[in-house]
């Protein structure tokens, strides 16, 4: 029982200060490297290949959330403006405004119309 609780003392002393050299600056180590390596979306139309070439960070929980919510608000507005023209030249109605387009379809948006 005595080298069970030795044992259990060790590496919660070592756990311990591990945890705190990694906490602290040592001199001559390096920053931690980031894991940040997110490709945005770009400005402009967004197609197919930037959809497919779309990646985001990963979190300890998942991925960043803001980064998606980003994108699908984005490629909500994109979607909607092209459902908006597709419909316009199906009808061969008059050009709407980017504000219609994007009320057109405010409820496939689902409340991401930031």
């Amino acid at each position: 029982m005595i080298i069970l609780g030795a044992v259990v003392a060790v590496l919660v002393l070592g756990a311990g200060l591990a945890w705190l050299v990694a906490r602290a600056d040592v001199p001559g180590v390096p920053p931690a490297v980031t894991t940040e390596s997110a490709m945005p979306l770009p400005a402009g139309p967004v197609g197919p290949d930037q959809v497919r070439d779309l990646r985001f960070d990963q979190a300890v929980r998942g991925y960043r959330m803001a980064q998606v919510d980003e994108a699908l608000r984005r490629l909500g507005h994109e979607l909607a403006a092209r459902d908006a023209e597709i419909a316009r030249l199906r009808d061969g109605a008059g050009v709407p405004r980017p504000a219609e387009a994007r009320h057109e379809h405010a409820d496939l948006l689902g409340g991401m119309d930031g």
